[in-house]
């Protein structure tokens, strides 16, 4: 290892259901829904690995009186990974503000939206050296564990670490009010002040991750009544952190006012055909009134293969309560 070292690349977990975990994209949809929201993500990646690596995010969003254009929320983010033994938790708030804006073209008046959003958080690491074993436990004439470590517990928990972030979004309206069309835009910077996070005190910065985000949403009435339109949705996100990039293109249908279903594909590089598919994600989502529900399930494409991985499976919840704000 001296003689030929080697670099080692790292990113920060990336959920197939961006849609429901959107203060977790950008911190610029803090209260994008004007009202109070709740939501809720939970990523189990790889089924078949020895252990399993699992990302859990809540939040709630609710947004200040029309006057101020200001929206709040708050993100809570736990990571385990390692058959358990090393736990990740932060815990941030968010602050958006609002800008709606118009254009005139020919006889009408397009509506957009311009947000900047900002997002300061806290986080910590944890060890369970209960979960380790060493090469003294080990003897060289009997099968598994024998004796105790003489390794003293260090420490199991990290520093505290401060975390920040900010974002900027943009969403636009084309075409006519019987067919609207949409097209919305965004990018991302996450732990951007490089936060040390080490249970040895040492200097070791995480680097930044920069989410960019595009889609265009095409509506269509059912049977000519613009109050029942079903969306047909595609677009592109893409996450760069430490050397490694993800970029995932998707497309989603309205197939009726409760269900919606999609696909997406998540590669290296989409620009580079002879650069390796991740995984292939079908996407199932649900809305009954003010409840969204949606499950997805990653089919792994990679060289770790689905024999070997069993895939990763997600599932996301949002709830929102009307005229809270």
């Amino acid at each position: 290892m001296l003689l030929f070292p080697c670099f080692a690349w790292g990113q920060d977990p990336v959920f197939s259901q961006y849609y429901l975990n959107l203060n977790y994209l950008n911190p610029a949809f803090a209260g994008y829904t004007n009202d109070l929201t709740t939501n809720f993500n939970s990523r189990i990646q790889y089924f078949g690995v020895p252990g399993v690596m699992s990302s859990n995010t809540a939040s709630a969003n609710i947004s200040c009186e029309e006057e101020t254009r200001l929206g709040i929320g708050v993100l809570t983010y736990h990571n385990v990974e390692g058959q358990g033994i090393l736990q990740t938790a932060t815990f941030s708030g968010q602050l958006s503000a609002n800008f709606p804006f118009t254009i005139r073209r020919r006889q009408r008046t397009n509506k957009g939206l311009f947000s900047a959003g900002i997002q300061f958080g806290a986080g910590q690491k944890y060890l369970s050296w209960n979960n380790l074993s060493f090469s003294d436990q080990y003897s060289p004439y009997l099968q598994g564990i024998q004796n105790p470590t003489s390794i003293a517990v260090q420490q199991s928990s990290s520093n505290v670490f401060l975390d920040m972030a900010a974002g900027i979004r943009s969403t636009y309206e084309f075409g006519s009010g019987r067919k609207p069309k949409f097209l919305s835009v965004g990018a991302a910077a996450f732990h951007m002040n490089r936060p040390a996070q080490s249970f040895l005190e040492s200097d070791l910065k995480l680097e930044p991750r920069y989410t960019f985000y595009a889609f265009y949403y095409m509506g269509n009435p059912r049977k000519g009544r613009t109050r029942d339109l079903r969306y047909l949705s595609f677009g592109a996100l893409a996450d760069y952190q430490q050397g490694l990039q993800t970029h995932t293109l998707s497309v989603f249908k309205d197939l009726n006012e409760y269900m919606t279903v999609g696909l997406s594909v998540r590669r290296e590089d989409f620009l580079f055909l002879n650069r390796r598919a991740d995984a292939v994600i079908p996407h199932f989502v649900v809305k009954l009134n003010n409840l969204t529900f949606g499950v997805s399930y990653d089919w792994t494409l990679s060289p770790l293969g689905e024999e070997n991985t069993f895939g990763s499976a997600e599932i996301g919840l949002s709830w929102r309560f009307p005229g809270r704000n």
